[in-house]
C-alpha cells in the first residue's frame, strides 16, 4: 500500500471519528453504523405500491414538475441505499527538508438506512486504496438522534450533537427535499429524469470537513459543487455529488514529527436507493 494512500485513508477516517466524537468542532446549517453482519436490521414491515400510466403513441407525456416530485420524495419516511465514491487526490507531505507527493485514489463503498420517523439510521463504509486494495471499515448507529461510532476500542457514543443533524442533513433524501423547491439548473428528459443544481461553496464545507478535516485547524476550501438528482416514473431514485476540494493540515505528533500535508482533488459519490418506506429495526449498541 502506498503511504500517502493510507495517509489520505488516515485522514478521512480521523475527520470523520472527529467530527462524530466532537473533535473538528463543524456545526450544519439545519436539523456511517453498525457492522453489517451483527447491527443490520432485519425487520420489514410494508413498501409502497406505485402505478403506471401508458399513452398512445400520439400522446405527449406530460412533464412532471419538481413540486409533484417534491411530493413524492416528502413521502418517504424511511429508506435504505447503497453509495460509491471515488477521492482523487494529490498528496504533499512536507517535513523537515523533505517534501514527497504522490497522486492518490481512493474508493468508499457504504450502504445504509435511515429512518425519518425514528431519527434512527445506521452506515456502514468500507474506505479502499486503489490499486493496491487495501482497505478500512468504519460504522455509525444512530438511535434516537443519540451517534455511537465504531473505534478501535469498541463503540463510543458520540458528545457532539451536531453529529447526527449532519447525518440528517447531508443524505440524498433530504437534499433532495431542500433543492426541489428550488429551480434545477439543467433538466435532462429522457428514460430517467435528471435534475442537476449548482452548489454554493458554503453548501459543501461542512460535507467537506466532515470527511477531510483531520484537526480542529485544518485549512479547507471547496469549488464546482454539482449535485444531481435521478428519478424514474417520479420516484427518486438515486443521485450524485461531487465538488473539487483543497485542504493543508498541519501535524505536530511526538512519534512522527511535525508535518504540513496539503491536499488538491476532487469527491464524487453517487447514491443508489434501493428500498423506500421498509420499516427496519435498529438498536443501540453496546459501549
Amino acid at each position: 500500500m502506498k503511504k500517502h494512500a493510507l495517509i489520505l485513508i488516515l485522514i478521512l477516517v480521523t475527520g470523520l471519528m472527529a467530527g462524530c466524537l466532537g473533535g473538528n468542532g463543524s456545526t450544519t446549517s439545519s436539523p456511517a453504523t453498525s457492522q453489517q453482519t451483527g447491527h443490520t436490521p432485519s425487520t420489514t414491515t410494508t413498501a409502497t405500491s406505485s402505478t403506471t400510466t401508458t399513452f398512445s403513441p400520439t400522446e405527449t407525456p406530460r412533464e412532471v414538475t419538481t413540486d409533484e416530485l417534491l411530493a413524492g420524495v416528502s413521502g418517504i419516511r424511511q429508506f435504505t441505499y447503497t453509495a460509491n465514491a471515488e477521492v482523487s487526490m494529490l498528496v504533499i507531505v512536507k517535513q523537515e527538508n523533505l517534501t514527497q507527493r504522490d497522486n492518490v485514489t481512493l474508493a468508499i463503498r457504504e450502504t445504509g438506512y435511515m429512518d425519518f420517523e425514528s431519527w434512527s439510521a445506521w452506515i456502514n463504509t468500507t474506505t479502499i486504496s486503489v490499486p493496491d486494495n487495501a482497505s478500512t471499515n468504519t460504522s455509525r448507529i444512530v438511535v434516537n438522534n443519540v451517534t455511537y461510532i465504531m473505534t478501535p476500542v469498541g463503540w463510543v457514543k458520540a458528545t457532539d450533537p451536531a453529529t447526527a443533524e449532519f447525518i440528517w442533513v447531508y443524505n440524498l433524501v433530504n437534499l433532495a427535499r431542500e433543492y426541489l423547491k428550488r429551480t434545477p439548473d439543467e433538466r435532462e428528459n429522457g428514460e430517467k429524469l435528471v435534475l442537476r443544481y449548482y452548489l454554493n461553496d458554503q453548501d459543501v464545507v461542512p460535507l467537506a470537513m466532515m470527511y477531510f478535516a483531520a484537526t480542529p485547524d485544518t485549512e479547507i476550501s471547496v469549488k464546482n459543487g454539482l449535485l444531481e438528482l435521478y428519478f424514474e416514473n417520479g420516484r427518486l431514485v438515486g443521485g450524485r455529488i461531487s465538488f473539487s476540494v483543497s485542504t493543508k493540515t498541519s501535524i505536530d505528533d511526538p512519534t512522527i514529527g511535525k508535518m504540513t500535508i496539503t491536499q488538491d482533488g476532487s469527491w464524487s459519490e453517487r447514491v443508489t436507493i434501493t428500498s423506500v418506506n421498509e420499516k427496519r429495526k435498529v438498536t443501540e449498541p453496546s459501549t
